[in-house]
């Protein structure tokens, strides 16, 4: 899957560089699939459809991952003890999803996803000690 804040225009020319054949991403999850809260959207993986202990997203960022307040509605709440770079943010139970990469650049050497491989690996056989724990840790 992607899923990705963009318009759905965007997010289209997006799979086209990086599945052309199709193959590789099964769906792209766009703008419309995100939860939209005083004019900013935010990622809102239980969107997925997916068990959440078996799911991961690999972002540049951590503003997309919203704190969750009951239900579907989301908020950002200032003040954490989490800093990204920036500003910071309250941890949302989808935070512990969250696995950081450096923003892409465009530069066709760079290799970060490809490092990613034996750590995602090392993810898919930990699903089954993960219990649904909410610490954020695998």
């Amino acid at each position: 899957f992607i899923y990705t804040t963009a318009k759905h225009d965007y997010a289209k020319k997006l799979l086209e560089v990086l599945d052309p054949k199709k193959k590789l991403i099964r769906r792209c999850f766009s703008q419309s699939d995100c939860v939209c809260s005083k004019g900013c959207y935010w990622k809102d993986l239980t969107r997925l459809g997916r068990d959440l202990a078996k799911t991961v997203a690999l972002d540049h960022t951590m503003q997309g991952f919203p704190a969750q307040v009951g239900g579907n509605s989301c908020v950002l709440v200032p003040g954490s003890t989490v800093a990204v770079r920036g500003p910071t943010f309250s941890l949302s139970p989808q935070a512990a999803n969250w696995i950081p990469v450096p923003q892409w650049s465009g530069d066709p050497q760079d290799e970060e996803l490809l490092r990613l491989i034996p750590v995602l690996g090392q993810l898919g056989q930990a699903v089954g000690r993960r219990h649904g724990d909410r610490e954020g840790t695998w």
